[in-house]
């Protein structure tokens, strides 16, 4: 017997045929790119919330190390991506600075993505080889005012978040400090206690177990409050030096076009994940401080970075490769 075109099993069949395939996201693993190398406050940030993620989801989170370029190499693989839901990205304040820097992009850092959440927000902080004998942003700032040019500073790489502290402490208090660019903070990081480099800005997780280590020491950190996780480093504003509040933000994005369904489940299972006892004892111990998760608000704050260091990247006259 055949069964008419118009009957009910017949219509049912032809719309499950004709379901997205995400309709049942996720069905695999899902990828977070970390744009910059394993063991930087990215890639732990990223690693903190992953296992509690994957469960909220129903699938594996695999935290995937792309470093390179400031983190533009990881950020446009995710970019270029299928726009699925299966590959994300662990975007940062570092996106914001990249169109300044890479002016011959054939895509755009800030506007090809779909914002998912915010996740976390650290301070920047400017640290010093234990063994130097800089015990004040005022002791660094007249060593080199001594001898101006001698010292060198470490960062993530050009244009990230810890070049661009340090460059501000130059401008703002005239140092002429010089920029060492690394493949990430870790690398840097292993340098500065190596003595191999005096100086290096980063964000506080990345330096504070080895503060408290005793193997650097922090002079200066942003934000307009201290840190609870380090009540005894004084902020830039209490130092004199205004204008520098700005942390690290961190926060899941996808490539443009990913469907709504998809970021809003990926959203509705981070904001789990960023409620638990358990995540935010994870960050609290990096330093960190968690964010609302709304996309809009990640919109929003994308947006008031660009406004507020657009002039201060223009002054500086960066140039990337």
């Amino acid at each position: 017997m055949t069964i008419p075109a118009t009957h009910p099993l017949v219509l049912l069949t032809a719309l499950w045929a004709a379901a997205p395939a995400h309709a049942a996201f996720p069905d695999r693993p899902v990828r977070v790119i970390v744009p910059f190398p394993a063991g930087g406050s990215t890639d732990l940030v990223a690693r903190a919330l992953s296992v509690e993620l994957g469960q909220s989801l129903g699938q594996p989170v695999v935290v995937e190390n792309r470093p390179g370029a400031g983190s533009l190499v990881g950020s446009e693989l995710v970019a270029r991506a299928a726009p699925d839901g299966y590959t994300l990205l662990m975007a940062g304040l570092s996106n914001v600075f990249l169109p300044d820097v890479h002016t011959n992009l054939k895509w755009n850092p800030l506007a090809d993505y779909e914002y998912i959440g915010l996740v976390a927000d650290l301070p920047n902080v400017i640290a010093v080889n234990a063994q130097t004998p800089y015990r004040t942003l005022a002791d660094l700032v007249a060593a080199d005012r001594a001898r101006p040019g001698a010292l060198s500073f470490g960062s993530a790489g050009t244009a990230t978040p810890s070049h661009l502290v340090c460059e501000m402490v130059n401008h703002r208090m005239g140092t002429k400090m010089q920029h060492l660019p690394y493949k990430g903070n870790a690398p840097a990081v292993n340098d500065l206690m190596a003595g191999h480099i005096p100086v290096m800005c980063n964000n506080l997780g990345g330096t504070l177990p080895y503060m408290q280590a005793g193997q650097i020491r922090i002079l200066a950190q942003t934000g307009k409050s201290r840190s609870a996780a380090a009540p005894d480093i004084p902020t830039f504003g209490e130092l004199g030096m205004a204008g520098l509040e700005a942390g690290l933000w961190m926060g899941l994005a996808a490539p443009k076009g990913t469907p709504e369904q998809v970021i809003a489940r990926i959203n509705q299972a981070l904001a789990r994940t960023m409620a638990l006892p358990g995540t935010r004892d994870k960050l609290a111990r990096l330093g960190a401080t968690p964010l609302p998760t709304s996309a809009a608000a990640f919109h929003q704050r994308v947006a008031d970075d660009r406004r507020a260091w657009e002039p201060v990247l223009k002054n500086l006259d960066l140039k990337g490769n």
